[in-house]
């Protein structure tokens, strides 16, 4: 193998490629997708239709700009996973970019799975989303170009298994509509859950979803389900696109409480937040009420690149493409690919390679992480806790009292920021606190994770071990579930409490709690997020809050006493000379995980 290089996308503006084809406006990239009947208007991506050879850069590859490499030099491809990919129809594994012959591995689309009325067939969306996910990059030989596996050619888990999952009842036949179908709970439950519960005692480790359907307060059959499936598997982790609506609200799956929700970035360092990316507020249900609050509740967790993208392309005549007859193949041509692919569609499936690379190294017995390390609501904080300042992020902090508050939690766009796997795998498996002992709270270093749970009506402290040396900033996330319970009989889910989690920062002094600094205490969400300087000298402690439940429908009989919670901090001293930082964090890595170079 000529060496796994870093990436699916490229993002050079005066690409040239001959046999163009056609150019095509897509209203399409989160697909459309309507519960029962119908469809929505949804816009999933866009972009161009191309065919052609590979084409020669210049490119920036995506992998690296979001620091996967920090796996890959470490041996860690995602081989040990299982990505889930549950969209309209089914990924095109032919295609040549998910060519593992040499490898030694299987076919990277290991599964395909449906439910009864569906049409379960290969579709073009599902395949570029499925490069981005796993594919391995083989590139057949052109003219003088020898084939071989490329930096341009591999998505984010290279050696993961991608089970593919069909839903789609019927697609659009219009031009007007291209990536448009319909779906019911019947054809979509039954997929998420052998996703989430196994297939002959095998479960994904992540499942990406970039479709979406018009429900702002997750209510839907469907959202209710994925919210009690992932709360009933917390180490199945669901990520989902949030729409490419530009202003308007994060569209479902996004808005489901119990998942990763992903937005798109572009710009010269992807820190810029794309501006058909759904963003702001969206609406909160209380089913012991009966009442609905109105844009209350931040749904975009963490922002991913999802702008100019160079993908995998099914031309066949089926799924969404079917209409365009001047375009499709019979059969589809393995070696073509579209270009200039916008979407929150393809920044979803980046964050759950991602996903798929830290539980890797998470199975990894010579790493030594415990198990809690694949539980969503850890995997979630580290990566929330490691993002990059996106421009323009603020998540509503404002000082009042001498204290730092915060009620809105994240940014309405970008969430926790921009995806930053570097800063995160140092965190998730060189953190100095991977776990605290216990569930309740305890002595911490300047980096780390915990799975952790708080008694209503009560709290937890994390101490940091020593005072501060420098100027720092402290990135703080704190997630747990909504409560829920699905019944696999039926397929179907049932929503069951929502706890009011607080977190704060505080002064310590003679080895207590002192002073408020800061605190996080959105009352909708089921995450909490504090970014923020700190000064040098000073020692500092976590809070953990539980002070009571916004609704728990058994309280009568079997009330809530207590809810896990993931919390991950990262203390980074600032300003840090470039050249010292990067030899910090090469050396950081390299003393836990075996590393091992990548050709180049």
């Amino acid at each position: 193998m000529q060496g796994l290089h870093d990436a699916r996308g490229h993002r050079s503006s005066g690409l040239t490629i001959r046999f163009l084809v056609a150019v095509v406006s897509l209203a399409c990239g989160l697909v459309p997708h309507r519960p029962a009947v119908g469809q929505s208007d949804i816009p999933l991506a866009r972009g161009e239709f191309m065919a052609g050879t590979y084409p020669t850069g210049p490119y920036t590859f995506v992998n690296d700009a979001v620091g996967a490499g920090i796996f890959y030099n470490s041996g860690l491809f995602g081989g040990s996973t299982v990505i889930g990919n549950v969209e309209a129809g089914y990924v095109w594994g032919s295609h040549e970019v998910f060519n593992r012959s040499s490898l030694g591995l299987g076919n990277a689309v290991a599964r395909l799975v449906s439910a009864p009325g569906v049409t379960g067939q290969y579709d073009f969306h599902a395949t570029m989303v499925g490069h981005v996910l796993a594919g391995t990059g083989y590139v057949a030989a052109s003219g003088t170009n020898p084939g071989g596996y490329t930096y341009v050619g591999i998505g984010m888990a290279p050696h993961a298994r991608l089970w593919s999952g069909a839903i789609a009842t019927s697609y659009s036949t219009s031009t007007n509509s291209i990536g448009s179908f319909t779906s019911t709970p019947a054809s979509t439950i039954p997929v998420y859950r052998q996703f989430f519960q196994g297939i002959s005692g095998t479960a994904c480790d992540v499942i990406n979803s970039s479709f979406g359907y018009d429900d702002p307060t997750a209510s839907e059959p469907e959202s209710i389900a994925l919210d009690a499936l992932a709360f009933q598997n917390p180490n199945v982790t669901f990520v989902a696109a949030a729409g490419n609506g530009g202003t308007d609200a994060v569209a479902s799956p996004g808005a489901v409480y119990n998942g990763i929700t992903v937005g798109s970035v572009g710009g010269t360092n992807f820190t810029t937040p794309s501006d058909f990316s759904s963003r702001g507020p969206v609406d909160f249900y209380n089913p012991v009420t009966n009442a609905t609050v109105s844009g209350v509740r931040a749904a975009v967790d963490i922002a991913a690149p999802g702008e100019q993208q160079y993908l995998a392309a099914y031309l066949g005549p089926t799924g969404s493409l079917a209409p365009l007859t001047n375009i499709t193949q019979n059969p589809s041509p393995t070696n073509r690919y579209f270009i200039n692919q916008d979407g929150t569609s393809f920044a979803s499936p980046t964050v759950a390679g991602g996903v798929a690379l830290m539980k890797d190294a998470a199975k990894q017995w010579w790493l030594g992480m415990p198990e809690t390390a694949l539980d969503t609501r850890v995997v979630k904080s580290v990566l929330m806790a490691t993002t990059a300042r996106t421009d323009g992020w603020n998540n509503g902090q404002s000082l009042s009292g001498g204290v730092l508050r915060t009620t809105q939690s994240l940014d309405w766009t970008t969430g926790a920021g921009a995806l930053d796997l570097e800063a995160a795998g140092l965190t998730y498996v060189n953190g100095a606190t991977t776990d605290v002992q216990g569930s309740g709270g305890g002595t911490i270093g300047s980096s780390g994770w915990d799975l952790g749970d708080v008694a209503v009506n009560g709290f937890n402290d994390y101490l940091f071990s020593s005072p501060l040396s420098g100027l720092s900033e402290l990135q703080v996330s704190l997630n747990w579930f909504a409560g829920g319970s699905f019944d696999a009989t039926t397929n179907t889910g049932a929503r069951s409490s929502f706890a009011n989690l607080d977190l704060q920062v505080w002064n310590i002094a003679n080895g207590g709690f002192s002073s408020l600094v800061a605190e996080s205490t959105s009352l909708y969400n089921n995450t909490e997020l504090l970014r923020f300087t700190l000064p040098a000298g000073k020692q500092y402690g976590l809070r953990v809050m539980l002070p009571g439940m916004i609704y728990d429908l058994n309280a009568a009989t079997s009330p809530v006493t207590t809810a896990t919670y993931g919390l991950a901090w990262n203390m980074v001293i600032v300003p840090e000379p470039t050249s010292l930082a990067m030899a910090a964090v090469g050396a950081a890595m390299a003393a836990t995980l075996a590393s091992r170079r990548r050709a180049s």
